[in-house]
């Protein structure tokens, strides 16, 4: 079995001994069934990944040492992808692929066509590091908070480009509008759509890059992870 990647906010180095508690011990105990001599990858995007043989397993505590260096910490760009939440498989299913497509952030707004109730990031961060393990990322991109679109606009950084996947573009591509951008703002619609109001101030942004997805209907997952997809062989070409 191939050694389980574990994202840890402990400053790795070789040679340096880790505890592992509660949830993530119990992984790694009970579900994993490791003992004592087991291998385990540590990784946080400020160390980069380390191999760890585990020395000691308590009930509630795993106790590991780190032996080497498999990979120093390296850039990992990519966009930000902003949505409105959607129906909890779904959003839990959109989460997962959003990190193994490379999304650097992300950030949940609300509009006037949000259908379920926003929920804390707690949860949404946990899918994601999870993701972030089984993809091989050194990077776990964080989930903001909800907030109103208007919030986000208002907020976000201008000196980053804003591609709107606009469901009423003629054209426009989000290959073209991402090539050569290392990272791009990346926003798509709810399930309802953005209302004329909120298009019209998304469209107001200085130098938004509006793309169409193609004449299909496409759900809002769907929607997103196309997106996400073309920017980032966009950004690799």
């Amino acid at each position: 079995m191939n050694a389980p990647r574990l994202h840890v906010d402990q400053r790795l180095a070789v040679g340096a001994s880790l505890t592992v508690v509660d949830e993530r011990a119990h992984y790694l105990r009970n579900v994993l069934r490791l003992r004592e001599g087991a291998e385990v990858r540590l990784f946080n995007a400020a160390d980069g990944e380390f191999l760890a043989r585990l020395t000691a397993a308590e009930r509630h505590r795993i106790h590991l040492e780190l032996v080497t260096r498999l990979r120093a910490p390296v850039p990992e760009p990519g966009p930000v992808l902003v949505f409105a939440p959607i129906r909890r498989n779904r959003l839990d299913w959109l989460i997962e692929k959003a990190v193994e497509l490379g999304a650097a952030r992300l950030s949940p707004v609300l509009t006037a066509h949000t259908v379920v109730r926003p929920e804390g990031g707690e949860r949404l961060s946990a899918i994601a590091m999870e993701a972030a393990e089984q993809c091989g990322r050194l990077t776990v991109p964080v989930v903001d908070r909800p907030v109103p679109l208007a919030t986000w606009l208002a907020s976000r950084d201008r000196a980053q480009p804003l591609v709107f996947a606009d469901e009423r573009a003629q054209a426009g591509s989000p290959l073209a509008a991402c090539l050569g951008r290392p990272t791009v703002d990346l926003l798509v619609g709810p399930e309802g759509g953005f209302t004329e109001a909120e298009r019209a101030q998304v469209l107001q942004v200085p130098g938004v890059a509006s793309i169409s997805l193609g004449p299909l209907i496409l759900r809002a997952e769907t929607a997103a992870l196309m997106a996400l997809a073309a920017c980032r062989l966009a950004q690799e070409a």
